[in-house]
């Protein structure tokens, strides 16, 4: 188990193994080690091998994409380091919250040529599943105002958010 400091300084303990990679801007191939395929739901062989970026863009939770999406394009403009906590799918279709940090490189003329960074699991709850706290919520009003019927439907959709997603199924974008 890995320990990092979470908020606030507070040790987490995490699970999961850091996955490290490197994204070559001029081929769009992203080459990862294993942890960072057991992370996104990738099949090893192929992330050593390199994939390109939009097989990892796909295993986002599409709630979190155009943010993740804005976070890398602007690191890539200016340069700057990047970090960004987000949602992705497992294999197994589980939502995992992640952390990432990255940097982009350049070239002897100035130009974005190689991307490197480091993602890893955080134990953070609240961003991994912000639907199921709402309902969570909604579901203690209706119960304290008298609202059974309203309280039985969103303890049925709490239900189904809590079932993972099928290994095949694909987040709609």
């Amino acid at each position: 188990m890995n320990l990092v400091s979470g908020a606030f300084g507070t040790p987490e303990f995490l699970s999961e193994e850091p996955g490290i990679f490197t994204w070559d801007l001029a081929t769009d191939t992203v080459y990862a080690d294993s942890a960072l395929a057991q992370l996104f739901g990738l099949d090893p062989e192929q992330t050593i091998s390199g994939l390109p970026i939009i097989k990892y863009l796909d295993r986002i939770h599409p709630d979190d994409k155009p943010s993740v999406a804005k976070a890398i394009s602007d690191s890539v403009i200016t340069g700057d380091p990047y970090r960004h906590d987000y949602r992705v799918f497992d294999r197994s279709g589980q939502m995992v919250a992640v952390a990432a940090f990255g940097r982009c490189f350049r070239d002897e003329a100035g130009n974005p040529s190689h991307y490197a960074g480091i993602v890893f699991a955080t134990n953070d709850p609240a961003p991994q599943d912000e639907l199921s706290a709402h309902c969570r919520e909604a579901m203690k009003i209706a119960q304290s105002s008298g609202l059974q019927a309203t309280a039985d439907a969103l303890e049925a959709i709490l239900k189904e958010l809590a079932k993972p997603m099928p290994s095949d199924a694909v987040p709609i974008h």
